[in-house]
C-alpha cells in the first residue's frame, strides 16, 4: 500500500478523518435548549460504563469557536448522547452549521425539524427521531487546546423498538458520518 507521510505544520497534517456522528443535546439554566452534532465520541469506560464527547471549548481560528451546548452543560453538568440514523442527515447538518453563540435567537429543533422529548433523569431533551439517546451526567473533564473531552456517565438508555428488536442495526456501514465536502 503507498503511503503518504505528513509532520506538522505539512499540508495533510491535519487532514480530518470521519467517524460516526452523534447529536449531543443540552439545556441551559434557563431552560434553553441546543443540540451539537458532535464527530468525535466514544464508550471510554466499560464498568461503570462512561461515555466521552469532545466539545470545543474556545475560538481557534475560523472553524473552532466555543459550542452553546458545552455552556449549557458547563451550567447544569447534564447531557443526551443522540445516535442519529442516516435519515437525519439533514438534521444533523443542520444543527452543525449553526451557533446559538452567534446566533442566539435561533432554534435547532425547529430550524432542522426534530422533536424534543422529556428525558427520563436530566432536564436535556432527547431527540424523539433519533434511535438510540443516553442521558449522561458529567462524570469529568479533560482540558485540551481547542475542546474539552467530555466524560458522561449514563443515567438512562432510551432504545427504539426497531432498534431492540433487530430491526433496525447501527453499524460502522450505516452509521452517519461527518465527511469533508
Amino acid at each position: 500500500m503507498d503511503r503518504q507521510i505528513a509532520f506538522p505544520g505539512d499540508p495533510g497534517f491535519a487532514s480530518f478523518y470521519p467517524g460516526s456522528v452523534v447529536m449531543v443535546s443540552a439545556v441551559d439554566a434557563a431552560g434553553k435548549a441546543d443540540i451539537c452534532t458532535v464527530g468525535a465520541w466514544a464508550l471510554v469506560n466499560g464498568a461503570p460504563r462512561l461515555f466521552g464527547i469532545a466539545m470545543c471549548t474556545t475560538t481557534h481560528g475560523a472553524s473552532y469557536w466555543k459550542r452553546y451546548t458545552t455552556t449549557c452543560i458547563d451550567e447544569t453538568g447534564e447531557f443526551v448522547i443522540n445516535i442519529p440514523d442516516l435519515s437525519l442527515r439533514d438534521a444533523w447538518m443542520a444543527c452543525g452549521s449553526v451557533s446559538l453563540v452567534r446566533e442566539p435567537e435561533a432554534d435547532k429543533f425547529a430550524l432542522s425539524g426534530l422533536t424534543p422529548a422529556v428525558a427520563a433523569v436530566v432536564n436535556a431533551p432527547l431527540i424523539a427521531e433519533c434511535p438510540v439517546s443516553i442521558e449522561c451526567r458529567v462524570h469529568s473533564r479533560l482540558a485540551l487546546p481547542t475542546h474539552d473531552w467530555i466524560v458522561g456517565e449514563p443515567v438512562a438508555v432510551h432504545t427504539a423498538d426497531r432498534v431492540a428488536s433487530g430491526d433496525l442495526t447501527l453499524t460502522w456501514e450505516n452509521a452517519p458520518a461527518l465527511s469533508e465536502s
